[in-house]
């Protein structure tokens, strides 16, 4: 989790969820959003916790991490969208119906009103992205990923902006907020 400095010019409350493949530049791109500076902006990427617990547990292979990883994100996850943070911005595949309704409805208790941008990136793209982490999903994993991104990608609901990895280069937080 991430934090950036506060500027008031930021309309309260609202939760952005960049969605996409593992390996489709969410990170990138919330890293990139979060450097711009904007005030009370909150940052949740299970690669932050993952990198926490990494340097606390040097050595220990990450598939033993990974279960605690998801754990402790989650719980962030919920936590900060419920709570009072003015904007949070979570990746996350948003390939699962039923973290998707637990994150929607701790953002409806919290009077968030969601955007939700969806990297659109091919499997093999994504595939290649997560190379480059050093970092790889088994391909029965990544599989149902991609059905679940597909189905979803059929019906992206209301409010939710469809981009490629080029526009995600370019999109600044004041675009994904709707400004």
């Amino acid at each position: 989790m991430l934090t950036a400095p506060v500027r008031p010019d930021v309309d309260p409350p609202v939760l952005v969820v960049i969605g996409g493949l593992p390996g489709s530049g969410k990170t990138t791109l919330l890293k990139r959003l979060l450097a711009e500076g904007a005030p009370e902006v909150t940052g949740l990427d299970s690669e932050f916790v993952a990198e926490r617990f990494r340097q606390a547990a040097a050595g220990v292979p990450y598939r033993f991490l990974r279960p605690w990883v998801h754990v402790v994100h989650r719980w962030q996850v919920v936590r900060r969208v419920r709570g009072e943070g003015r904007v949070v911005v979570l990746t996350d595949p948003w390939t699962s119906a039923r973290w998707r309704a637990v994150v929607l409805r701790a953002a409806a208790s919290a009077g968030r009103r969601v955007r939700v941008v969806q990297l659109d990136v091919t499997p093999e793209l994504a595939v290649q992205g997560q190379s480059l982490r050093g970092r790889g999903l088994s391909d029965r994993a990544m599989r149902r990923h991609v059905a679940r991104a597909r189905r979803l990608s059929a019906r992206p609901g209301a409010g939710a902006v469809v981009i490629d990895r080029e526009h995600a280069g370019r999109l600044t937080l004041t675009e994904v907020l709707g400004r």
